[in-house]
């Protein structure tokens, strides 16, 4: 069980390690973590995303229990990640990202090979609705709360008018909602269409973690270790809590996905978060580069124990 875990994590740390030597060397030239970070969150993520919607059977969007538990899960903890750095006296944009560091999972290229290794291949279904809901309901919030809190304007009415606006114009958003659509048309992708978004889709997780390491190798002020060390202990200790907790007074839903819920909420933290830390400045990027790497290293411990919990 260990060496399935850490399989799973040893390319992640592999890409952060490549991104740093070539942040190190600047063999991708200056601009390259520029560069990267706008290719993912403009282009690859939103492919991602609308082809594992797109893919899905109508019927896996029909486990409402399942849903309402990773969504709850997620955004309690968000919240509470959210509360706290607020109260200590950082802005609006950080705490957003503080939030996003301690509830948006690494369900795609952490969670769906950990998943199916250790549950089959029966867990494709439950993992592509969690990579949905994590995708076009977390991620959104911190869009929105990311729009709301960096242009505030003159009041709070300004600031959510722009967020629609933004959100309206947000590829990630657009191509999510238009993948629900496609799920619930029965529609089919395939041919060159489908083989595109594939190799784009495949370049999500590479360019976001290297874009982390080229982070990681610029020079910076050191890193605050007690916002990092409260995002790590909400990601994998609180998170999964949470979500375990609204399985079991939540109606019943079917067992294999109750334990999907929860394993995902385990998993580290998602590059997506740091995508998004570019527009709240230097501190939440920080916190979120290095929330990524030590919830991914961490999660090689933490992860044994939640798989061994749920019953492997």
């Amino acid at each position: 069980m260990a060496m399935i875990i850490l399989g799973a994590l040893v390319p992640v740390f592999g890409l952060i390690l490549l991104g740093y030597g070539c942040g190190r060397t600047h063999l991708l030239g200056d601009h390259a973590f520029e560069v990267l970070n706008r290719f993912v969150i403009s282009v690859t993520l939103p492919a991602l995303t609308f082809r594992s919607i797109a893919h899905m059977a109508p019927a896996d969007l029909a486990e409402p229990s399942m849903m309402a538990a990773v969504i709850g899960g997620a955004l309690t903890t968000y919240a509470i990640g959210f509360g706290i750095e607020k109260a200590l006296g950082h802005n609006g944009s950080e705490a957003n990202i503080a939030g996003l560091c301690a509830s948006f999972s690494n369900t795609g290229f952490v969670g769906l090979p950990i998943a199916v290794l250790t549950f089959g291949q029966a867990t494709m279904a439950p993992v592509a609705v969690s990579m949905l809901l994590y995708s076009a309901v977390i991620f959104t919030v911190g869009v929105v709360v990311s729009e709301v809190t960096t242009h505030p304007g003159p009041g709070v009415s300004a600031g959510l008018k722009l967020a629609g606006r933004s959100v309206l114009r947000n590829p990630l958003i657009l191509l999510s909602t238009l993948g629900v659509g496609w799920c619930l048309l029965g529609l089919s992708i395939g041919g060159p269409l489908d083989i595109l978004l594939q190799t784009l889709a495949q370049a999500t997780a590479p360019c976001a973690l290297t874009a982390i390491g080229i982070f990681i190798a610029l020079p910076r002020e050191k890193a605050s270790p007690g916002p990092i060390g409260r995002s790590v202990m909400l990601k994998l200790a609180v998170h999964p809590l949470i979500t375990a907790g609204f399985v079991l007074i939540l109606p019943p839903m079917p067992p294999l996905w109750a334990k999907i819920a929860i394993l995902m909420a385990a998993m580290p933290s998602g590059a997506s978060s740091f995508v998004l830390a570019g527009k709240a400045g230097g501190w939440a990027m920080e916190l979120s580069a290095w929330a990524v790497t030590l919830t991914t290293i961490f999660a090689s411990l933490s992860l044994i124990g939640i798989v061994w919990g749920l019953g492997i």
